[in-house]
């Protein structure tokens, strides 16, 4: 369990209880507010309203800071649970969990890839859909074919909707480069349109599943 430790900073004058816990969650909120480089022990000392030398006694240096938010990341996606009473609808819930973490925690998806933890990262959904597509009857090379699509489907959409954020035209059409005489003009239309990619991950992960695993 992290100890508390009272901290007088002296450069604040101030008087504080902080643990290990209360340096990465601080930290952690930092980094996906506005980026790795965003965070600097001072900036987290400030934030914490501690001296620096406390954070340096419960976690390290920032190089160990940086290691402790991938741990939780990791950690955190050993907490998704395949949930439904099917083995394609549990499995795609294991695949909207992990499409919803890695939108939310974009920059330390970032940062564990950074430090060669990705495979580490996955591996808690790859065993969990594993067990979901072997009590479906799928197994070796199938099994793996179908676990790699899967997961492709859920990378690709997250990286989709990171850009769709950045540029309201992102995947978005510009019908003015298709022929004037195609036949489906409320297909032009739509595509002219912003993608909703919530519908789209949706649309594919069934999509993916029936071919899985057919009814």
């Amino acid at each position: 369990m992290a100890t508390a430790t009272r901290v007088v900073s002296s450069s604040a004058g101030r008087t504080s209880s902080v643990t290990a816990d209360d340096v990465l969650r601080a930290a952690g909120r930092i980094v996906e507010r506005h980026g790795v480089d965003a965070l600097t022990m001072r900036r987290l000392s400030d934030d914490l309203g501690v001296a620096v030398t406390s954070i340096y006694w419960h976690v390290g240096n920032r190089d160990a800071v940086l290691d402790g938010l991938v741990d939780r990341l990791l950690a955190r996606m050993e907490t998704l649970v395949a949930e439904g009473s099917t083995p394609p609808q549990r499995i795609a819930s294991l695949a909207r969990q992990l499409r919803v973490t890695l939108l939310e925690r974009q920059h330390l998806v970032g940062l564990a890839h950074e430090r060669d933890r990705t495979p580490a990262m996955f591996l808690p959904v790859q065993l969990a859909m594993a067990t979901e597509l072997a009590s479906a009857g799928l197994t070796g090379s199938g099994a793996a074919l179908a676990l790699r699509s899967l997961q492709v489907h859920v990378i690709s959409s997250v990286l989709m909707e990171r850009a769709g954020a950045r540029s309201a035209s992102h995947g978005t059409l510009d019908a003015d480069l298709w022929p004037t005489a195609h036949p489906d003009r409320k297909l032009i239309a739509s595509l002219s349109e912003p993608a909703d990619y919530a519908t789209v991950f949706e649309f594919g992960l069934d999509a993916l599943l029936a071919h899985i695993i057919p009814s």
